[in-house]
C-alpha cells in the first residue's frame, strides 16, 4: 500500500471489492472459483456476515469504499438485505 491506497498491478487505484456471498454461479469466473474447485460448497463453509463485515472493514481501512455482493444470483442467500445494511 501507498499513499494512493490500495493498487493493481497495472497501476490503477482499488477502490471497489467485489465479495461472492454464495457459490452459486454458473459463470466460473477465475476471480470467484479457487483454483482446483470440483463442486458447491455447503453453506456450512461460507463466511458468516460477521466475517464478511470484519473483512470488509479491512478493507475499508485500506482505502476501499465500495463493495458489491456477488454470488451468482446473491439474493438466495439468507438475509442478504441484512448483510447489504451492515455494510
Amino acid at each position: 500500500m501507498n499513499d494512493r491506497g490500495l493498487v493493481d498491478p497495472f497501476g490503477r487505484t482499488i477502490e471497489y471489492v467485489r465479495v461472492s456471498v454464495t457459490d452459486r454461479c454458473d459463470l466460473r469466473c477465475f476471480y470467484c472459483m479457487p483454483e482446483g474447485f470440483r463442486d458447491f460448497e455447503v453453506p456450512e463453509h461460507w463466511l458468516t456476515f460477521d466475517e464478511i463485515e470484519r473483512v470488509m472493514a479491512a478493507f475499508g481501512r485500506l482505502g476501499t469504499r465500495r463493495v458489491r455482493l456477488t454470488g451468482g444470483e446473491p439474493l438466495v442467500r439468507h438475509n442478504i438485505p441484512d448483510l447489504a445494511a451492515r455494510l
